[in-house]
């Protein structure tokens, strides 16, 4: 452990114009840790990122990274940064060896060795130009460079977007083992199955407010247990039997239970619905979303 924590964002606050997209938003991440960020489209987890970098300038609060302060000198802070963007706007000239190279020469301790073997890990042809490379092949690339550029932080937004399943688990297999070292990794998904997988704690951002942040596993127990219901006929929630912290959604035949009780008292209850079918879920990440979003996931 450090005096400093790796990344600390205190009470962020941003808005584009009239639209406040974050409101807040305080979260400390220690070395060694990976943290994954989750939420709907437009909750605020590339601006919260954004800010990290020094992209954007809070409208009020400060982010950290190592203790230096994100705004105030954002030189020093992208420095201990290996950031990788959502976007895939490359110099398309370049090959994808040289622009690993380029991008983090301007690291105090780039490892371009550990870059080059990434790449041919996850099968990008080093001497290809970037214009003749696929989105997922990009992807790669950013991937590599962040982990490259050597710095205490590794950021990502979408990592694993576009990348095939084997891709996904070898980029997963390198965080895991960053992190051994004792580097710190923040990283944005709409992945729930890989965070699930990766991260030693998640936070959920809605509307640009953290709602929810803990292990993962916690998390998912919170949820208590879920039954997924198939009706022969369409009811609305009315007709659906009460209880005590029992909480419904969905809308005609299909519904679905979240519940804390033995499931022996909640068939009970639910044994008069016209019922074609029944499945229990046990807690993840996938269910915490779906409880904290509802109609706002997409």
């Amino acid at each position: 452990m450090t005096a400093h924590p790796a990344v600390h964002f205190d009470q962020i606050s941003h808005a584009f114009g009239a639209q406040s997209v974050l409101r807040n938003v305080s979260l400390r991440i220690e070395p060694g840790e990976i943290v994954g960020l989750i939420g709907p489209n437009g909750a605020g987890k590339s601006t919260l990122l954004r800010s990290l970098i020094g992209i954007i300038r809070p409208d009020r609060g400060r982010a950290y990274v190592c203790g230096t302060d994100a705004a105030r000198d954002s030189l020093a802070a992208r420095r201990q940064i290996g950031y990788a963007p959502s976007e895939t706007a490359l110099y398309h000239q370049m090959s994808s060896e040289s622009l690993l190279k380029f991008a983090i020469a301007f690291h105090p301790h780039p490892a371009a060795d550990v870059g080059l073997e990434l790449l041919e890990a996850l099968g990008v042809p080093r001497h290809k130009r970037v214009s003749q490379l696929s989105h997922g092949m990009k992807r790669k690339i950013v991937f590599a460079q962040a982990v490259a550029s050597g710095g205490p932080v590794i950021v990502l937004d979408e990592p694993t977007e576009a990348l095939d399943p084997e891709a996904r688990r070898l980029v997963e297999a390198q965080l895991r083992d960053e992190a051994d070292r004792g580097r710190t990794v923040l990283f944005s998904s709409h992945d729930l199955t890989s965070v699930e997988r990766l991260c030693h704690r998640a936070a959920f951002l809605r509307r640009g407010e953290i709602v929810r942040s803990g292990a993962a596993a916690e998390l998912a127990a919170e949820t208590g247990r879920l039954l997924h219901l198939e009706l022969r006929t369409a009811v609305n929630e009315e007709q659906l039997p009460q209880q005590p912290g029992w909480q419904w959604q969905g809308h005609a035949e299909r519904w679905t239970l979240q519940h804390r009780d033995p499931l022996e008292k909640v068939l009970a209850h639910i044994a008069e619905l016209p019922l074609a079918g029944i499945r229990d879920a046990a807690g993840s990440l996938e269910e915490v979303f779906d409880t904290l979003y509802g109609e706002d996931a997409g």
